[in-house]
């Protein structure tokens, strides 16, 4: 079976602990990786029976810019949510990464959540 994986998603959200990082939002890197419920788009080749890519890419958006979360695990985990309810999958892994940490090191904090479909 076929796995569906958008990677590097640039979305502008207002997320963080700490009131500057919401003031100031920042760019996030949003991957996914998605296990589709069954094999029929491989057999059709119509969309109708695949993971629309755009309605994928408008749900991310919408999560990311409709709410303020604390934490990049809750708003990992809210997207996770979304697309199991929006689409036909069994599987999505989402991934969350974002630079702008104020370290004179550089560096990134990513974090990544798994959700599955009830058997």
């Amino acid at each position: 079976m076929a796995t569906v994986r958008l990677e590097g998603l640039s979305v502008f959200g207002h997320h963080g602990a700490r009131p500057y990082e919401k003031e100031a939002g920042q760019r996030l890197e949003v991957d996914l990786e998605l296990e589709p419920v069954d094999n029929r788009a491989e057999a059709s080749d119509r969309l109708a029976d695949a993971v629309d890519y755009d309605h994928l890419y408008r749900t991310v958006r919408e999560v990311v810019e409709g709410r303020s979360y604390h934490l990049l695990e809750a708003l990992a985990a809210s997207t996770a949510e979304a697309i199991l309810e929006r689409f036909r999958v069994r599987r999505v892994k989402v991934r969350i990464a974002k630079q702008n940490l104020g370290w004179t090191t550089g560096g990134r904090a990513v974090i990544e959540v798994v959700r599955e479909r009830p058997a």
